[in-house]
């Protein structure tokens, strides 16, 4: 080995995070997409790493890349896995690469609206999905939070009430299975599509339309290039913040507990964060583009191809955990015809 391979090697090892006594500082580097002004990043900022600083007695200082700085969602969660960054947040859509205890997430109309979402995730359906991460995974969730709140249609073309209305039109998707069947069985072409270059694929053409939240639709500043949002509100868009079981594990009691600690501090600010920069987006876009709410018979339509995409990534989720989501909410219509189309 090279002098110079030597000297890189040391600087790498020294800027990772440092094992742990009990009387060591702890360095604990997370790495996010999320810009500062997001949800994501303010409850980053705000909540977890002073939390994590303040409960240790400042024995843990945590060191936040955001903005993609250092790697992207993916590459963030991968960096996880190999022990490069010990924190991680991706979204449910993304996070599908690495095992699928949170596609069950990405399911269209799994909640009722965001109140049921909020119940669900501040009590059990957060520890089941936190338990299976670890034995799935060998991952330890920190908290799974709201992002955005429900995706919608977004387009350059025209009005869209109806699913018929897609057709023919070029959808941007995430690398999410469920969202690529989902806006399929609507009729529209879906295109994954890297999200850096989204803005331009709009303007050119390239793709036609998104199924994307309000809040990101306001961030990148998309009402410049489209022209029509329509409320669908069938996936809700949630993101665990992860770390390695491994990494975790090494850790002495008093850093674990600091941690846990404030990742449950996370789980129950997020979503009044979260609730506020839809707010903030849903004001930034008034006048700039047309909204469509579409009518129940309408969204009866809308309904009927979420039923194909359940069925299209059945097994990606357990049923009776679904079964049991919905039960919950009293959604027993959908039950039915989810049992109907063989979904459940």
């Amino acid at each position: 080995m090279t002098t110079r391979m030597i000297l890189t090697a040391a600087a790498l090892l020294a800027g990772l995070s440092c094992a742990t006594s009990a009387q060591d500082k702890i360095t604990l580097q997370l790495g996010t997409a999320a810009q500062p002004s997001w949800s994501l990043g303010k409850v980053i900022n705000e909540v977890l790493k002073p939390k994590i600083e303040e409960y240790s007695d400042g024995r843990i200082d945590v060191v936040v890349h955001g903005g993609g700085s250092l790697c992207s969602e993916q590459a963030c969660v991968e960096q996880v896995g190999l022990g490069q960054i010990d924190i991680a947040s991706v979204s449910s859509g993304n996070v599908g690469a690495f095992g699928t205890t949170f596609d069950i997430i990405n399911l269209p109309f799994l909640f009722r609206d965001q109140d049921a979402a909020s119940a669900m995730l501040n009590g059990w359906l957060a520890e089941e999905l936190s338990t299976r991460a670890t034995a799935d995974m060998g991952m330890h969730m920190l908290a799974l939070i709201p992002v955005g709140g429900f995706r919608n249609v977004v387009n350059t073309e025209r009005e869209v009430r109806v699913p018929a209305d897609l057709n023919g039109l070029k959808i941007r998707v995430t690398k999410s299975p469920t969202e690529f069947n989902l806006v399929k069985a609507w009729g529209a072409a879906p295109i994954p599509y890297d999200w850096s270059s989204l803005y331009e694929g709009l303007q050119s053409g390239v793709v036609q339309g998104m199924y994307l939240q309000d809040p990101f639709t306001a961030a990148g500043k998309f009402y410049e290039v489209v022209s029509n949002i329509t409320e669908v509100g069938a996936a809700w868009s949630a993101h665990p913040i992860l770390m390695s079981q491994a990494r975790y594990d090494a850790l002495p009691d008093w850093a674990r507990a600091a941690i846990d600690k404030a990742g449950a501090d996370v789980q129950a600010a997020a979503f009044d964060y979260d609730l506020a920069w839809q707010t903030s987006a849903v004001t930034a876009m008034e006048g700039k583009v047309a909204v469509y709410q579409p009518t129940e018979a309408e969204m009866d339509l809308w309904r009927e191809g979420a039923r194909e995409a359940w069925v299209a990534v059945k097994g990606a989720y357990d049923p009776e955990l679904a079964r049991r989501i919905l039960s919950e909410q009293q959604l027993d219509k959908l039950i039915a015809d989810l049992e109907a189309a063989g979904a459940l």
